[in-house]
């Protein structure tokens, strides 16, 4: 009996995954998948060179900058998950090159400057004048909270602090925080750490507002210049513009997400908007899927880019199983709500709990063996003693029986990283 075209059809969908509604259906595994391909942690792995780190950084659109050093700076562990053992000194001199540059809290790549100066715009308005409410989102602070309402206050008070700053960057940048007098009438008061830290907040005010930079660093102290100068002429991207772009870059980092998950990634927040994603859904440029977990559908809405089937086919072709180790900063992992749900793994940093309440560690790394997490290892780098120290080790109830092997393999790769002669297991 012939086949007919409505049979074709059927079958075509069928095959690709795509229902009778028109929406392709990709298993949990596969959501897994390009969510850990996108990300740049499975082959082909990025180059140890200048233009692999590079290309890396604007895939990922970030690195989270934190200040902890257990074993090596966050942002480079999120390079060594992706590239292997590689030089540090090339993203300083991608830094100093003026290819990537520091925002409050990330390093991103300069390509990215359009977005970011969006974001430096709004926030000079949201700290112009008096304090006032707004929604959490893209504005939310770093280094110590500067939130637009806080640092608005913090501007108000002290005018003559700000201006005696800028005058100085203008006269004798770059300079290092302690090379400014505090001339602060109010003080900075958060009940934190960066309590009377006046001169320092000011500069993380004025750095979000787009008025300075970091243009280097001495002896690992910020070299602090001005923006205008430093930082290449770049029209700020707004309205439906802005949208479409953030929404782009975000989900083409991710992989597959919500629009709640859209929002969170790079503190992109309220500027990715539904009427951005329904246009470029329009074009073909991003597509809806529905994810299922055996017989159960994920809830929510759920966006890949609009070439989704062809990356799972690329995904299929060329899948080989590795291990690693990730920084608790991870892009892969920094949405903890996200992580949850595509990797079944609840994950929190215990560098704030006290020690007797901690379960995986000061420093736990989770453990991505294959499309899962399946336990997180804690390490500590005696950099006196040459020795890379591993505290803990937790497994997850459902690691696979022989996961240790690739795990102490992940383990010898980063102490060849950080320069370790010798491992001390617990």
């Amino acid at each position: 009996m012939p086949v007919t075209r409505a049979q074709r059809a059927a079958r075509m969908r069928e095959m690709s995954g795509v229902g009778t509604d028109g929406v392709l259906r990709v298993t949990a595994a596969e959501a897994r998948r390009l969510a850990i391909a996108a990300q740049r942690l499975v082959p082909p792995r990025g180059a140890p060179t200048r233009r692999g780190v590079l290309e890396i950084l604007r895939d990922l659109g970030f690195l989270q900058i934190d200040p902890t050093n257990v074993v090596a700076r966050s942002p480079l562990l999120v390079l060594w998950s992706r590239i292997g053992r590689f030089d540090p000194a090339l993203v300083e001199g991608l830094l100093a090159s003026r290819d990537l540059f520091e925002t409050a809290s990330l390093i991103v790549p300069m390509s990215d400057l359009p977005i970011h100066s969006a974001t430096m715009r709004a926030y000079r308005a949201a700290t112009s004048g008096q304090p006032t409410r707004f929604t959490r989102g893209s504005l939310e602070g770093a280094g110590g909270g500067t939130w637009p309402e806080r640092a608005a206050a913090m501007l108000a008070r002290n005018p003559q602090l700000r201006r005696s700053v800028l005058s100085r960057l203008k006269r004798d940048g770059p300079l290092p925080v302690t090379a400014f007098e505090d001339r602060a009438i109010g003080s900075w008061t958060s009940g934190q750490w960066d309590d009377e830290r006046n001169v320092s907040m000011m500069l993380t005010i004025l750095q979000r507002r787009g008025e300075v930079v970091v243009a280097g660093r001495r002896r690992g102290q910020k070299l602090w210049a001005l923006a205008n100068g430093w930082l290449p002429a770049a029209a700020p991207l707004s309205g439906a513009a802005l949208a479409r772009e953030t929404a782009t870059r975000a989900l083409r980092a991710l992989g597959v997400a919500t629009r709640t998950q859209l929002r969170r990634h790079h503190a992109f927040g309220t500027q990715v908007t539904r009427a951005a994603l329904d246009e470029l859904e329009g074009k073909g440029l991003v597509r809806r899927v529905t994810i299922t977990d055996g017989a159960r559908a994920w809830s929510g809405t759920w966006y890949a880019p609009g070439d989704v089937v062809e990356l799972l086919a690329s995904v299929h072709r060329s899948w080989e199983e590795r291990t690693t180790l990730l920084s608790p900063f991870d892009n892969l992992i920094a949405d903890r709500a996200r992580t949850e749900q595509l990797f079944s793994y609840r994950y929190r940093t215990e560098i704030y709990t006290p020690p007797h309440l901690r379960k995986l560690g000061y420093w736990a790394m989770p453990v991505l063996h294959g499309d899962r997490i399946v336990g997180s290892v804690d390490p500590r780098f005696e950099r006196a003693r040459g020795e890379l120290v591993v505290n803990k080790v937790v497994l997850d109830s459902r690691a696979p029986r022989d996961v240790m092997r690739p795990i102490r393999a992940a383990v010898d790769e980063l102490a060849a990283f950080v320069g370790a002669t010798k491992i001390r297991w617990p």
